[in-house]
């Protein structure tokens, strides 16, 4: 007969005030599947509760709530060795309310890729079963996690990275999409691979930003070391460029020609920082990138401002207000702001 359990037990559980009896109790619970439908449910109702308790600290209580969602998933595996190290997310209060980044533990078939110096060769997907985990933030979201590997990630709002429990192959393959800014731990025997799409991205150990944003230009900058970037399509491998750092290279489409060019290796890593950097970009496309920073809308009243060019730097961790004002102060806007939508006149 199965021994009853509710929110209430699995919260002394989290915050490891069980006794033995109820711990016993617990465990037995996490070996049974569907257990991360009531997780999400408890996180959620806490995070309503402890925000109404404490609107003083929300930084401490989003941390709070993955290292919960961290601990719930490493005992439900029944071992924390092969989980990566959350490090610390960055949020604002008007998104504390908002899952904290998404951890969930999925298995994949995937393919195994070996690489040699003329070719790569795909092995049957049914060869190997990898358990595979996806993180995620929302809009308005950053977030630094590390890798088992020792990688560090830096996530840019709305993005996916899907990567190995463990990195137990010939090559440490991930898959991107939206924006992170890498720190590769160096391995030459196991080279480093972002998926994007039909782009690879290669490495040993280096440090530099990949922006795989859907409906933008898919961009490689490399800040340390040296980085490969192949286009595959249908098995066919076409080398696009060997970076060097304060390079970077550009595709307007992922299909489309590849364009070399050089950038400041301070501006690549200050991303890192919430630094963001426009050299003569119109007000348009950097209030699509305040857009995903800050969760909001950006309407234009006049299309002249839209099309207006900038140089600018700004900083996406400060409050959206003083930001507009900087923004506005350059390209002589004015701006109301409406709950998320924001207006430029």
């Amino acid at each position: 007969m199965q021994h009853p359990i509710d929110k209430e037990l699995l919260k002394k559980y989290l915050k490891d005030t069980c006794t033995p009896s109820e711990l016993e109790i617990v465990r037995g619970y996490l070996g049974r599947p569907g257990t991360e439908a009531i997780l999400q449910e408890l996180i959620a109702e806490e995070s309503a509760t402890e925000w109404e308790r404490a609107t003083n600290a929300p930084v401490q209580l989003d941390e709070q709530l993955i290292r919960w969602q961290s601990k719930f998933e490493q005992r439900k595996a029944g071992s924390s060795a092969h989980s990566p190290k959350i490090i610390k997310g960055f949020f604002r209060r008007n998104n504390f309310l908002k899952y904290a980044a998404v951890l969930s533990t999925v298995i994949l078939g995937i393919g195994i890729y070996t690489l040699n110096s003329s070719q790569e060769k795909e092995l049957p997907k049914a060869a190997i079963q990898l358990s595979m985990k996806t993180f995620t933030t929302v809009k308005g979201q950053r977030a630094k996690i590390t890798l088992t590997d020792g990688t560090i990630v830096y996530m840019g709002a709305g993005s996916t990275l899907e990567y190995p429990e463990q990195f137990k192959d010939s090559i440490r393959s991930v898959s991107l999409k939206g924006e992170a800014f890498f720190e590769v731990a160096k391995n030459p025997a196991q080279p480093f691979i972002i998926q994007t799409a039909n782009i690879r991205t290669q490495v040993l150990g280096t440090s530099f930003k990949v922006n795989a944003i859907t409906g933008k230009p898919f961009q490689v900058q490399v800040a340390t070391g040296k980085v490969r970037v192949d286009r595959v399509n249908e098995g066919q491998r076409e080398e696009l460029a060997i970076l060097i750092p304060g390079q970077q290279l550009s595709l307007k489409t992922l299909n489309g020609r590849a364009v070399s060019s050089e950038i400041a290796v301070a501006d690549i890593q200050g991303w890192r920082n919430s630094r963001l950097v426009f050299k003569d970009q119109t007000i348009q496309e950097i209030a699509e990138q305040l857009e995903r920073s800050y969760d909001v809308r950006f309407t234009f009243k006049s299309p002249q401002k839209s099309a207006a060019v900038l140089t600018v730097t700004l900083q996406d961790n400060i409050p959206l207000n003083e930001t507009l004002r900087l923004l506005s102060a350059g390209a002589h806007f004015k701006y109301q702001i409406q709950g998320k939508n924001i207006i430029i006149k």
